[in-house]
Formats: structure tokens, sequence, C-alpha cells
């Protein structure tokens, strides 16, 4: 095999991985589902046309940073695989046939609702709830049981399985439509989506008021007791046994189906109503067990079923006004806002566009009538302008000069920077904030904009001299200031990788921070491993920017701080 290709299948699963992280605990994805699946089935395919496996392969190895430490890993009774998608009727009915051509044209399949959530794992032991256990990487996940006690519609007991040793109970957290808008009334932060919601509040380490507000919908069942194997052998009478233990399913959330025909309309009436929880899409399944057992998985998906995954809504709204943002490393990103609009129950009123190129490609002006997609049910796109051309004369223009401290902006692969970055008050302050949310330390920005205004804050260092009197010329409670004091002190403390993404080293993500971290343990192993030249294994441009930034005048003062990292 060709180095090229070896070169290819391992930057492909490093990207993965990063976006796996970036979806399971960061719970902030940067891309679509449909980039996401493009990525891995080309990795698949790659892997299995060259026969190489990268050592951390996402597609099989068990990541472990795929699960929150701050809960127990568990190991699933019964796995969780994942389920692959199609985005076109076309493709579906191309995997119907194939299915159709291996299991024969008279078996039924059973279309149910794609719900947008936190896929769980109740397990019960003799009728009792004993664990929940949330998917992770499908072999492991967390347990959360702490939490979901408090979500209404679970049920501690099950009166009707109480002789049985082992009932799985897989299913959906999710906050119905009608509660996710009532959460975001009665919270101060509020929440993007309701998958991103109903992670948070799963996750939190303590009582969390919005756990009362989860549904938990479940969708298939496993045991270890043969009788109920034996009687319970299709999914169909499965979802029947689930309505008769736990609870009723909303209208339709399932349809027994054998056409092409039958399948496509029951897609076709949830494209065109309105379900009351967030869905995107419909799974498609084979529904005799038997079959499935003998289709079995690959160490990813089912074979037995898919998911048809809704297109991305598009909808018409009016630009209000254009900002143009500058970023703790100097990039300019426009940011487009308009008239707010709802699409899958998210509230969007603004659309980034990243570099001059894309943003002059709309020509935008004030009021103009532009298309939004949200894509992937993730990041809001602007489509089209629809008045293009028709206000030449008011168009905001890409600024030439930074916004924040007038420096003529450098061109460099079509995106804008400010390079004055040591006298430009919003890239000081911005790298501020980032130093500040990496470290753990919990400031509000306007704390922080203030301290800066004052002449209290003007570098991240500045951050370690800072007393109970800066915060008091600013009006801060002595209740709020006291923790921020105890918080930067105790930030001193922190571990590696969070210090060396709090620094803004350019090319240095969270992944390269954690690499670093997992080889040299200490800021002081790393320290003398710089001195020694040791550290090629991240690349030549890394190792660049890391050993320019550790020359520097500023790593002296942080261990000059005592710093105990």
């Amino acid at each position: 095999m060709k180095n090229n290709n070896k070169k290819l299948i391992i930057n492909l699963s490093k990207k993965i991985n990063k976006h796996n992280y970036r979806y399971y605990i960061l719970n902030k994805p940067i891309i679509s589902n449909y980039e996401y699946d493009k990525i891995l089935n080309k990795l698949i395919k790659l892997e299995k046309k060259y026969n190489f496996i990268y050592k951390n392969s996402p597609i099989k190895k068990f990541n472990k940073n795929l699960l929150n430490k701050k809960f127990k890993v568990t190991k699933h009774y019964f796995k969780m695989y994942s389920i692959n998608n199609v985005y076109s009727k076309e493709n579906l009915i191309i995997w119907k046939k194939k299915m159709d051509k291996k299991i024969g044209k008279k078996n039924n399949y059973i279309c149910e609702l794609k719900y947008d959530g936190i896929a769980m794992s109740l397990i019960y032991k003799y009728g009792k709830l004993k664990s929940a256990i949330t998917r992770g990487d499908g072999k492991y996940g967390n347990e959360v049981i702490n939490n979901i006690l408090f979500i209404n519609n679970i049920k501690k007991y099950i009166k009707k399985i109480k002789n049985i040793k082992i009932f799985n109970i897989k299913g959906e957290i999710v906050f119905s439509k009608i509660n996710f808008s009532i959460i975001n009334k009665i919270n101060k932060k509020k929440f993007s989506n309701p998958r991103n919601a109903a992670n948070g509040t799963i996750h939190s380490k303590y009582y969390n008021k919005n756990i009362k507000y989860l549904d938990f919908i479940p969708y298939s069942i496993y045991t270890n007791d043969n009788n109920i194997n034996l009687k319970i052998n299709n999914q169909f009478k499965s979802i029947k046994l689930i309505e008769n233990l736990y609870l009723k399913y909303q209208k339709k959330a399932y349809k027994l189906c054998k056409s092409s025909k039958q399948i496509i309309n029951y897609i076709s009436y949830w494209e065109k109503n309105i379900s009351i929880y967030p869905i995107d899409g419909i799974v498609i399944k084979i529904n005799d067990f038997n079959i499935q057992k003998k289709l079995k998985s690959n160490n990813i998906f089912y074979k037995w079923c898919i998911a048809y995954k809704f297109k991305d809504k598009e909808l018409i709204t009016k630009v209000k006004k254009v900002k143009f943002n500058v970023g703790k490393s100097g990039i300019i990103v426009p940011v487009v806002y308009f008239k707010p609009i709802i699409i899958n129950g998210t509230i969007i009123k603004k659309a980034s566009l990243y570099n001059s190129n894309i943003y002059n490609n709309y020509n935008l002006s004030i009021n103009d009538k532009i298309i939004i997609k949200k894509s992937g049910n993730i990041i809001p796109k602007i489509i089209k302008n629809i008045n293009f051309n028709k206000n030449k004369n008011k168009y905001i223009n890409f600024p030439l000069y930074c916004p924040s401290c007038n420096k003529l902006l450098k061109k460099k692969n079509n995106i804008l920077i400010c390079k004055n970055d040591k006298k430009c008050k919003k890239q000081i302050i911005e790298k501020i904030k980032h130093f500040i949310s990496a470290m753990k330390i919990k400031i509000n920005n306007n704390i922080i904009n203030q301290l800066f205004d004052n002449n209290k804050l003007n570098n991240i260092t500045d951050l370690y001299y800072l007393t109970k009197n800066d915060f008091l010329l600013i009006n801060v409670k002595s209740k709020v200031y006291i923790r921020i004091l105890n918080e930067i002190k105790n930030s001193k403390k922190n571990n590696l990788n969070n210090f060396l993404f709090a620094l803004c080293i350019p090319s240095i993500g969270k992944y390269i921070c954690k690499k670093i971290e997992k080889k040299y343990k200490n800021l002081y192993n790393l320290l003398k491993n710089i001195k020694k030249n040791n550290i090629k294994f991240l690349g030549k441009n890394i190792e660049k920017n890391i050993k320019k930034y550790f020359n520097s005048f500023i790593i002296k003062q942080f261990i000059k701080l005592g710093f105990k990292i």
C-alpha cells in the first residue's frame, strides 16, 4: 500500500475522532450529520480496500474520550450500535432492494420515528430499575441512573417483569417541543436545540431542575429470558410489549410496511406533519428478529436497518445588520444578523460567513431577503440572497481595516487577519476570555470587559494579580469575587491539556493538547523535552509554534506564579 493512502486513512481517522469528541463530549458539533457520514463512509471504504486499520481507528477501537469522566463507565449488557443513514429516497430504495435479495420480498419492514435526543439503555433486574447507561461508543457508556430517576415517565419498578433476571429497554431521552419551550423560558441560559439541552441535563453532576421536563421514549427490548425471546420474535411484537409495559406511543409513531411505496408514503407523511417530539428522520428495520440475527452487524452499524434523514429545512428571512467580529487569532468573521426564524424547534437569528470570498459572493444589503438552511440540524447557513444585485449602492462591504484597532488587514487564503495582536483591544480581550474559559474559571464577560477598561486585566497573566479591590472598583458583589479569586487560585493546579489549550498557540487545538498531555504528563516534562528538541512527533508546524511560544517571556511568568501543572 502506498504511503499516501496510509496517510489518508490515518488523517480521516483522526478527523472523525475529533468530530466524535465535539459531538459526544463537548456537545458542540461543527459539521452536519451528512458531512460526517461522508467522511465516515470514505474511511470504511478505504480501510476495506487497502486492508489497513489505524491503531486509533474510530471504527475498530473503543475510544474512552467519548465518555464523560465525571460519570462511571459501564459496559453495555447488549451492545448499542449506530444506524447508517441515507439522505435520498432513491438510496433508500436501493438499500431495500439489496435487503429483499438477501431475505426475500415477502418479509415485512417496520418504520419508526427517529428521535433527536440522547440514546439510553435501561437495565431492569427482576422488575427493578438498576442501571441507566448512555450510548457512549456502543460498547461502553456512562452510568447516569441518579439523574434519570427524576424523569417522570421512567418506571422504577415494572411488576410484569418481576421474574425476569435481565430486561433491557433501549430508547431515547428527549424534550418534547412544548417542554423545550418551557425550559428556555425559565432558564437564564438559553439552549440552542432540544438535543443539546437533553445531553447537558442528563450529564449534570448535581440535580438539574430541567430533568423533570424530559421524557423517555423506548424503542426496543433485549432480555436473557428465552421464553420471552421465543414469544417476541419481531420488532412489531416488541413495540406492542413496550406499550403494554411502559407507555403509549404518539399517533403513527410506527408502521408495519411491506413495499417500498408504503415506506415512502410513511416518510412523506412525517415530512409534512408535526411530531410532539423533535425528529430528524425515519428508521426502517427488518421486522423479523431471526433475520436480524443472521444479518448481524459490523463494528459500527446494524446491517438490518437504515435511517432516512429528512432534508434540511429552508426558510426566507430579512437581513437586519452585519457585524465583522475580531477573533482571538485576529481573523475577521462576518456575522449576518437577520429577522429570527424557527427551524426544527430552534430559534435562529444569525449566521457566520467565515471568509471574505464567501461573504462577497452574497452582495448583502440591509433588508435583503435571504434563504436560510440549518445544515444537518446544527449550523445555520445562508443559501441565497434573493435580492442579489438589486441594491448595488447599498452593499455592506467587507472592511479593509480592523473594526477594533483600525489597522490595515492582511489577506491569507481568503481570510482577512488583523496582525496587530499586541495592541488590538478585541484580540486581547478574546484571548483573555478564551484563557479564562479553558482554565475552568467562571467570570461574566461584562466583568472581564470592565476589568480590561479599568486597566486591571491587560493580558492573561494579569488574572493572577487581581485583588479584592479590583473587583470592588467595578461593583462586583463579595460572594462573586470571593468565588472568582478562589477559582483563579485553584486554576494553577489545572491539567496540562487545559493549560495548553488556554494559551491560544496557533495550530494547537484540544485534540493536540490531549496528545501532548498523554505523552509528557506535566509542564515540567514538556519544557524539558522542548529544550532537548524532542517534540518532533507533533509535526514541523506544531513543533515550531510550541517552541516559539514556550521561548517567550509569558511562560516564565507562569512558572514564576507557581503553576503546578
